[in-house]
């Protein structure tokens, strides 16, 4: 009854985390915040590095979710008794506070929402609390997704994120071994690890706002390179892409086809690739096909 009762207003609404991925957990306090306030500012706390996403990764996801990302340093607040973390909560602007059930604050972790509201009522800071997000009865969290990551379960993490994990890159040249193979390829060079195991990927690619379903290797090329250098590379089936290289594009990973392998020739490469495209190909058509049955 609390929370129905309460109307949007042009209220500043702030909300505390890492935030590392804004997963579905994330959302959903986002999405409260985004029902009682005009303006929405997420207070993330970096303690160590950051490896799903890349900082303007997060500043993009930020941007497309509609809210102001505040990225703080934990040395910054690490010594804050609970009291003195809602006072700068305070000189931030903060006049609603949304929280999941769970949530814990101040040094040494002290604070829980039961102290939050009582601080709340003292600074004016009002506190809404969120039921957490789960997944087959299992709260969603950063900790979770990596895990499905770097086991190559792309699926079951995009599902978990509640949308596709992706890369951003910038197009470079590249040693020309798929155009050479009859597959050209964007060789696409990431400022972050991507955390998925090597493979072949069904991937979506965008460009200038424009997306192509593609397919990507994610590997060291091991039949033909004699370096350990991990590459992205693109190929988008039947399509004639324009110059492309020094522009910045994004490679959603959908579905994760196949591991990297050494094959015992160039020639049973190229096979393995045209047979991959061609697979990929057929389940496009297949699933269009059931798209559009009614």
């Amino acid at each position: 009854m609390e929370q129905a009762q309460l109307k949007k207003s042009q209220k500043k609404c702030c909300i505390v985390g890492k935030f590392e991925t804004f997963h579905r957990g994330h959302r959903k306090l986002i999405e409260r915040a985004k029902e009682l306030c005009s303006e929405v500012t997420i207070i993330s706390v970096k303690k160590g590095r950051f490896t799903v996403f890349s900082e303007e990764e997060r500043e993009e996801i930020a941007r497309d979710l509609g809210v102001e990302l505040l990225n703080l340093p934990f040395e910054a607040v690490k010594e804050l008794s609970p009291y003195k973390f809602f006072r700068f909560l305070k000189s931030n602007g903060c006049q609603r506070l949304v929280v999941g059930e769970d949530w814990r604050f101040g040094k040494d972790r002290k604070g829980d929402v039961k102290t939050a509201k009582e601080l709340g009522e003292k600074l004016g800071i009002e506190v809404i609390t969120v039921q957490a997000e789960k997944e087959e009865g299992e709260k969603i969290a950063t900790s979770r997704i990596k895990e499905l990551l770097v086991k190559g379960k792309v699926e079951k993490a995009n599902k978990l994120l509640g949308f596709n994990y992706f890369c951003t890159g910038t197009v470079t040249r590249g040693r020309q071994l798929g155009r050479r193979l009859g597959f050209p390829t964007l060789n696409v060079l990431t400022p972050k690890e991507i955390l998925l195991p090597n493979g072949v990927y069904e991937v979506k690619l965008t460009v200038d706002g424009k997306s192509f379903k593609g397919i990507a290797n994610l590997g060291v090329n091991p039949t033909i390179s004699g370096d350990a250098v991990k590459r992205l590379e693109v190929h988008v089936p039947d399509r004639e892409l324009p110059e492309l290289y020094g522009r910045k594009v994004k490679v959603e990973f959908l579905k994760f086809l196949r591991p990297e392998k050494r094959f015992n020739s160039v020639e049973e490469l190229k096979k393995q690739i045209k047979f991959d495209v061609e697979n990929l190909k057929r389940y496009w058509r297949d699933d269009f096909g059931r798209a559009t049955e009614v």
